[in-house]
């Protein structure tokens, strides 16, 4: 049968043409005598196209059982989209995947039908002089974007000269300077090098782009997390991310007849009224001061107690009760404690040995104040808790170092932040902070909260110091590291491959090996 991968093994793929029959099939397992779903398929799915739909209808109505609504998948394709609706979608955080189109990689200095990308006035909900003044904004910040690339190439260039640089030399293998390079590794240096030259441009150049700036974003998730999804946007308080759930909505009830409607059930309405009540209860209209330092670390656990917990946690593994290890491990010499987590944090030998799980029972919470185009990025580790603001313009911008260095490129960007600065206010006046905030650019300080656990601070530290992280990742991270390592001096020893150095083109060896592998594989 087409309907399955094979007909005589016990693992075997699921391939119905219907994805809702699917889930319908699979859920059976929880209700069934039947041994074989194949067999039930044959007997109750084969004949009748309405199954699936009316199994879903039923399991909602008759038992409230949304985890069967997870056994159906999508990949959905959202285009142009704004940053401001984009960051919405991806707080849905189980149950999604997102890959969304990036602002390091991708030229944004290129018009289309005319138009920079932007979100047009009549998309975010605004009329007559606002979305004049709006436009106007955006229209600034994309052409000083466009006017400064080729200028910053030749900056960064001259900044970072190609000939002061070290490249791999196969056949001594070691690095040496470009000028001593074959012809054929020169070749490969200077394809590197120009990559990395445009990447470093983007990454400055990314600090002018406004929040209305349009996206693409592709999606891989489950039924329940798209009926999360769609209650979401239909309750967010702008006409975007309305009007987008309604095309979510009708893109998803061809996939998943008789259960998407859940999305616009009493139950829906009920949750967003109260987190409506929730927002009321909790509304002030106070902008203090936030901290001065990048990184804040507003919590953690006891030191000596997130130890014990670690070490009992490890031994538990093996047998024994919580509490008679506890009382072990509350006896033992301190510098056996450290030296045992010393031994496995030895056994790391590359960052893609994550540490065990009783990693996961120290937590922290940071405040981190960085800027929104470095939050779009930390948003994407889904296992970090965030807890955000609305964008504004409150607490100043950021100015990227390379255009920080030059007095004309500075001048021109301080006049586009100082001017959003005033378009934001008088949106804001009239439609309010959540419309306000497509006028706000990349560079603006944006303050939150970031909450986790060791274990994933510590993938978080590791993947993003890495020499080809954007450097706005690399100081938060450096600084999450420098302050994990002061309040828990024996735990942080898990942490084996935080990178501290500093480096001119952070991603040119990332480009190096990429050449060389395109070249072993006849596509360079």
């Amino acid at each position: 049968m087409d309907e399955f991968s094979n007909t005589d093994d016990d693992v075997f793929l699921v391939r119905t043409r219907r994805m809702i029959d699917r889930g319908a099939l699979l859920s059976r397992y929880s209700r069934t005598a039947t041994l074989d779903i194949r067999e039930l398929y044959r007997k109750e799915f084969e004949n009748d196209e309405r199954r699936g739909t009316e199994f879903y209808k039923k399991v909602f109505i008759e038992y409230g059982d949304e985890s069967v609504s997870e056994l159906v998948t999508a990949q959905l394709a959202i285009q142009n989209v704004s940053n401001v609706v984009s960051k919405r979608i991806e707080e849905v955080r189980v149950g999604l995947s997102f890959l969304e189109k990036s602002s390091r990689y991708v030229r944004y200095d290129r018009k289309v039908d005319g138009n920079y990308l932007f979100a047009r006035p009549e998309k975010i909900g605004i009329s007559g002089q606002v979305a004049d003044e709006y436009t106007e904004v955006c229209n600034l910040l994309f052409s000083t974007y466009a006017e400064l690339y080729e200028p910053m190439l030749e900056t960064i260039r001259k900044k970072y000269p190609i000939e002061d640089m070290d490249f791999l030399s196969p056949e001594l293998k070691k690095n040496i300077p470009y000028g001593s390079l074959t012809e054929k590794d020169k070749t490969i240096a200077k394809k590197s090098y120009d990559s990395s030259v445009r990447a470093r441009s983007l990454d400055d150049l990314r600090f002018l782009l406004p929040a209305s700036t349009l996206t693409n974003i592709g999606i891989s998730g489950n039924g329940r997390s798209y009926i999360e999804l769609i209650r979401k946007l239909r309750h967010s308080g702008d006409i975007e991310s309305e009007a987008l759930a309604g095309k979510i909505y009708n893109e998803l009830l061809k996939e998943f007849p008789g259960l998407i409607e859940n999305s616009m059930s009493t139950r829906s309405e009920e949750i967003a009224n109260y987190e409506s009540e929730i927002a009321r209860l909790t509304a002030i209209d106070l902008h203090g001061k936030i901290p001065e330092e990048l990184v804040h670390l507003a919590f953690s656990d006891d030191r000596k107690m997130a130890l014990d917990r670690v070490i009992t946690l490890l031994l538990y593994q093996n047998g024994g009760s919580l509490q008679s290890l506890a009382e072990r491990v509350k006896s033992m010499d301190s510098a056996k404690k450290s030296g045992l987590i010393s031994r496995i944090a030895q056994l790391r030998t590359n960052r893609k040995m994550k540490p065990p799980r009783a990693f996961e029972s120290v937590n922290f919470l940071f405040e981190v104040n960085t800027n929104y185009g470095a939050f779009r990025d930390l948003q994407r580790h889904r296992f970090l808790s965030i807890i955000r603001n609305p964008l504004s313009v409150n607490y100043g911008y950021d100015v990227p170092e390379i255009i920080g260095t030059v007095e004309e490129y500075r001048g021109k960007f301080r006049f586009v932040m100082d001017r959003a600065k005033e378009v934001y206010e008088m949106i804001r006046q009239k439609y309010g902070p959540n419309i306000a905030q497509y006028a706000v650019p990349y560079a603006f300080r944006y303050p939150i909260t970031v909450g986790s656990n060791l274990r994933e601070i510590t993938y978080f530290i590791e993947l993003r110091s890495t020499p080809q992280a954007h450097y706005d990742l690399r100081k938060i991270s450096i600084d999450m590291y420098r302050l994990v390592k002061a309040a828990h001096p024996e735990l942080s020893q898990i942490i084996r491959f935080a990178d501290t150095n500093q480096y001119e083109l952070g991603r040119i060896k990332a480009e190096e090996r990429k050449e060389r592998k395109l070249l072993d594989m006849g596509k360079a």
